[in-house]
């Protein structure tokens, strides 16, 4: 049985669509959520045996609507459909609502 060129191309397609999406997705939908330049420290001190004090924190979370208020001097960024809380404020940033090998970061260079 001899294929035609066009379905040659369209199964090729096919099998290169099911490969990108199954090594490209996280099973991740939405926006893509990054904290760049987050000092790290503890009560105020440096902590020492970091490979850097600042990091870009990236969250591996389905976001599809972001929710932002304040509650006294914090600021309050609510990720849905993950249920992810992100709360900024005088005392540093707390994140919850997540796993640990859900956040990733990358250490920047010490200056």
């Amino acid at each position: 049985m001899k294929t035609s060129l066009a379905t040659r191309i369209a199964l090729l397609f096919m099998l290169i669509a099911g490969l990108a999406v199954s090594l490209g997705c996280d099973g991740l939908t939405g926006a893509q959520v990054y904290l760049e330049g987050v000092t790290m420290s503890m009560d105020g001190k440096v902590i020492s045996g970091l490979p850097s004090q600042k990091a870009d924190v990236a969250l591996k979370v389905s976001v599809k609507k972001v929710s932002i208020s304040t509650s006294g001097s914090d600021t309050v960024i609510k990720l849905s459909p993950s249920g992810a809380t992100i709360v900024v404020g005088p005392d540093g940033i707390t994140i919850s609502g997540l796993e640990p090998e859900q956040i990733e970061m990358k250490w920047q260079d010490a200056e």
